[in-house]
């Protein structure tokens, strides 16, 4: 993943729980206590293993973990030098979904090695949608449900996710169930 991943982590866990908590994270992790260079391909496994250290040190389950960081990427990302191709103009949460592969794209002209994922959002009438997310990466989807949120929440809007089919349990890959509060859906 890249530096900037890396980046958002570290500036998460500084701003909410301090230095002294990053620096034992990065012991426990084996990652040198440093910056990481936005733009800059690290190996996957320098970003699980600070996840895992985050579980351990905060006491949360890694899917906790990865959750919240996904909520506060949203926000994160956008303050970053890529901050402009994240936020293209798409005001309903329904277009920030629909748009994510396109955004992924905009991104991958700046960062050409990322390895994005693709999301297919199926918009059916009753308030019920289907976010299908395919990955090369294994584990991150409570990362996609802290991402819905996120956005959910920019958007003044309140959603409901039910994981429906895992990866983890055999299927092809995640398919979220997403209800998008009508009420809240329309002040948006």
């Amino acid at each position: 993943m890249y530096g900037l991943v890396n980046n958002g982590v570290r500036t998460f866990i500084v701003d909410s729980h301090g230095e002294e908590t990053w620096r034992a994270i990065c012991s426990k992790a084996c990652v040198p206590d440093e910056e990481f260079e936005n733009l800059t391909a690290y190996d996957d496994a320098v970003t699980y293993a600070l996840v895992s250290a985050v579980s351990d040190e905060l006491g949360l389950p890694a899917e906790k973990v990865l959750e919240v960081f996904g909520s506060y990427w949203v926000g994160f990302s956008k303050s970053t030098a890529i901050g402009k191709l994240v936020d293209h103009g798409a005001e309903t949460l329904i277009d920030r979904i629909r748009g994510l592969d396109e955004m992924h794209e905009r991104i991958q002209m700046t960062m050409p090695h990322l390895d994005p994922p693709s999301f297919e959002f199926e918009e059916m009438s009753d308030g019920n949608h289907r976010l299908h997310y395919m990955s090369n990466r294994e584990g991150l989807a409570p990362m996609v449900v802290g991402l819905l949120k996120g956005m959910a929440d920019e958007c003044g809007v309140e959603i409901d996710i039910t994981h429906a089919e895992s990866r983890e349990d055999g299927a092809t890959h995640d398919i979220f169930l997403v209800r998008i509060d009508r009420v809240a859906a329309s002040a948006a």
